[in-house]
């Protein structure tokens, strides 16, 4: 007897196994059987809102998938397309069942258009971003006098132009930094002497201002000028027709005939 109410708790442990068991094969088994019974076209596919391209553009991407009706739902192929595009930062694609599929992205902001033919934009990483058709949207400061080498600037890809990397960080510096003279910067642009020049409301007056930095301890400069345009308050930088940066300890400016 005592050898039997030894061997019950046992055997009801087992019991417990085999339906837990039981329960977790069947739960895994309604997930594969949806996702093998519902196929694309009654699968409803949204995207989060997009800022920088509009989202049919993303959309088109799935059209080689979605127009295959012997092809199966593929989160992992539908990731890989969406992020293989060059505006695509990361993207994030969920299943919700039992009919909708949620891709939610992030897109590479242009910061600056490199003066090339055809034209491209970089964000603030260097990421090469082709024209989409949405250079007219933009308002950004343009980078003159680069190397025009196209292997140079790989769609998707970090440009490989060293001095346009620098040049890049500069101005993502300054959009962080001086707001200001980011909003009114219309070139930026490097000298026959391989000086770095910005150009403020090219696009905005007849009036530009030009502002040499040199080609060293930019930042520095950088500084020294959001500095002395605070004390100029209520008037601004762009009330010059040149600042020169390139000496230490002074700016050397010249005032726009009135």
């Amino acid at each position: 007897m005592a050898k039997k109410k030894k061997i019950f708790p046992i055997m009801k442990l087992m019991v417990q196994f085999f339906v837990l068991s039981f329960i977790g094969l069947l739960s895994w088994a309604s997930f594969w059987w949806a996702d093998y019974s519902n196929p694309m076209d009654n699968i409803e596919i949204n995207f989060s809102e997009t800022k920088v391209l509009d989202v049919n553009q993303y959309k088109s991407l799935l059209d080689e998938i979605t127009n295959n009706d012997s092809s199966k739902l593929n989160l992992y192929e539908i990731s890989a397309l969406i992020e293989n595009h060059p505006y695509i930062k990361v993207a994030r694609v969920s299943r919700h069942y039992p009919s909708e599929i949620k891709i939610e992205i992030i897109e590479r902001e242009p910061i600056a258009i490199v003066n090339i033919e055809p034209m491209i934009f970089l964000d603030e990483n260097g990421f090469v971003l082709p024209d989409e058709g949405n250079i007219k949207n933009y308002n950004l400061p343009v980078m003159n006098n680069f190397n025009s080498d196209p292997k140079l600037y790989p769609q998707g890809e970090l440009a490989l132009s060293v001095k346009v990397k620098e040049c890049i960080d500069i101005l993502t510096r300054i959009q962080t930094n001086y707001p200001e003279l980011y909003k009114n910067l219309s070139y930026l642009e490097i000298t026959s002497s391989n000086e770095i020049k910005l150009i403020l409301d090219e696009f905005a007056s007849n009036l530009p201002t030009h502002v040499y930095l040199g080609n060293n301890e930019i930042y520095a400069r950088i500084e020294i000028l959001k500095e002395f345009e605070s004390t100029l308050k209520p008037n601004k930088i762009s009330d010059f027709s040149y600042l020169d940066m390139r000496f230490n300890n002074q700016i050397i400016v010249k005032r726009h005939h009135s």
